[in-house]
């Protein structure tokens, strides 16, 4: 049985995992690609910024253990689902960058890509669920790892005992300095008012910065071509020189029910 929660340490916990949308100009052109016919309200058609609620700390796992795949609510059988290798930091305080770590963020792209609508919210059906992803392989501190702005994150999915999938980006190549991107999300979420949709629905306090606690996910400038979405038994090893290797195997049995929000 795979245990769902994930831990940052010494760091203290984490209270929410927020995803950033379209940090990658690659990441942001397949999406508008693939949501170019949908009938939802999708940000990569209407802006170059957005954010999502991932989870917290009972739907992400830890390095070692099993993500899981999930079911399409809709129209029943399995969505599909390809990873995000990104990286990932712990605020504290006033967006204090507390540790540092790799991220997986596995997302169900064929619910994801539907859009919103008033009767359903796809982003959040397509990112938090409980194995929705991963945080690891360690927490380390910002001087540890060093310029966030320089670093090369990859991802590699083996297969059958045989590794398909083996690339790499630099996160150079983000659109916005990770420094930037708190306010960014807290500037994006007072548009959405006293009602946002689930995929929204994050902790801001009241002196106007994420609440400590937060992890954010940092973007992706990967994206897997279809033969690559993921199958029951992959593993999946997101990695940096400076940070380590976060791998997961996905999990045969499914998770149907998102994380609350």
């Amino acid at each position: 049985m795979n245990k769902v929660g994930v831990e940052a340490g010494e760091f203290g916990e984490i209270l929410q995992v927020i995803g950033v949308a379209h940090a990658f100009r690659t990441s942001l052109a397949v999406r508008r690609h693939l949501t170019r016919d949908t009938a939802g309200h999708h940000s990569s058609q209407h802006g170059d910024f957005s954010y999502f609620f991932k989870g917290d700390a009972r739907s992400l796992v830890g390095h070692g253990r099993a993500v899981r795949l999930r079911t399409d609510p809709a129209a029943g059988g399995l969505a599909r689902h390809w990873p995000e290798p990104e990286l990932a930091v712990l605020l504290g305080e006033r967006h204090e960058v507390l540790a540092v770590t790799l991220a997986n963020d596995l997302t169900a792209v064929s619910l994801e890509v539907r859009g919103r609508t008033e009767q359903s919210d796809g982003t959040y059906l397509g990112k938090a669920w409980r194995g929705s992803g991963s945080l690891g392989p360690r927490f380390l501190t910002p001087e540890e790892v060093g310029d966030l702005s320089d670093l090369t994150v990859g991802l590699r999915v083996s297969r059958g005992g045989r590794v398909v999938y083996d690339r790499a980006y630099s996160t150079s190549r983000s659109v916005y300095p990770p420094a930037a991107i708190p306010g960014m999300i807290v500037a994006c979420r007072r548009g959405y008012g006293d009602r946002p949709p689930p995929s929204k629905r994050i902790a801001v306090g009241d002196d106007d910065f994420l609440r400590p606690g937060t992890v954010l996910m940092l973007g992706t400038g990967l994206v897997t071509e279809g033969r690559y979405y993921c199958e029951p038994g992959d593993v999946l090893s997101v990695y940096s020189p400076r940070i380590g290797t976060l791998t997961n195997v996905v999990a045969a049995e499914t998770a149907s029910a998102v994380a609350p929000g």
